[in-house]
């Protein structure tokens, strides 16, 4: 078998194929190959809702398609080392020991001998260790990229220039001719294809009542 440990899972999760990364009749990999490259999806917990089930529950397992995953990349496709993505994913977080691992311990069935390679955010080094310890994996942090207001671009930018000029000057007579700007800015960001009720191109505001 491809998965020693398949009948295990069968408390918990019954018969193969099951019905999570299946078709009802077969197990599915979700990924594309490259050349000598496989890049593929995690599969879910399975616990959707409650993933740190698989954690603390002693008698918990990892559903049929997740197993399949793993057989996959070591005994079908044949990889060299398995490189993990992102912050975090499910491996580490599968039933067993804490600290080690011994055979009857998920991660240790599920990366099986694979090298694991783990890029890592460097400031969440806590959830990095549970990589190390319970998933044998080599991280390589990353800094992740400041984040700041987007603000808005092109045209939508003189349009919130526009829509705050009027609201200091609505009540001037500079009003009408702002709001006759608004209209031609909306227009050029298409946003007439969503406000059903925008005026025309030929309508005035200054023949228009500006309170409703």
């Amino acid at each position: 078998k491809l998965t020693p440990y398949a009948k295990d899972l069968e408390d918990n999760w019954g018969p193969p194929p099951g019905n999570l990364n299946s078709d009802g009749e077969n197990l599915l990999v979700y990924g594309k190959e490259f050349g000598n490259v496989f890049i593929g999806v995690q599969p879910s917990f399975g616990y959707e809702g409650d993933p740190m089930r698989l954690l603390f529950a002693k008698s918990a397992s990892p559903h049929h398609g997740f197993a399949a995953y793993y057989s996959y990349l070591e005994k079908v496709f044949g990889a060299n080392a398995v490189l993990h993505f992102g912050t975090h994913g499910s491996l580490e977080f599968m039933p067993g020991k804490q600290v080690g691992m011994s055979g009857k311990c998920y991660p240790d069935r599920l990366i099986h001998s694979l090298p694991n390679l783990y890029y890592y955010a460097a400031n969440n080094p806590s959830e990095a260790t549970i990589a190390k310890r319970r998933g044998y994996a080599s991280t390589i942090s990353y800094l992740t990229p400041p984040a700041e207001n987007a603000g808005l671009y092109k045209g939508l930018k003189e349009l919130g220039e526009l829509v705050g000029s009027y609201q200091g000057l609505r009540d001037t007579g500079r009003g009408p001719n702002i709001v006759n700007s608004i209209v031609a800015a909306a227009r050029t960001c298409n946003l007439d294809k969503d406000i059903k009720d925008l005026p025309t191109e030929e309508d005035d505001a200054k023949d228009m009542d500006l309170d409703q």
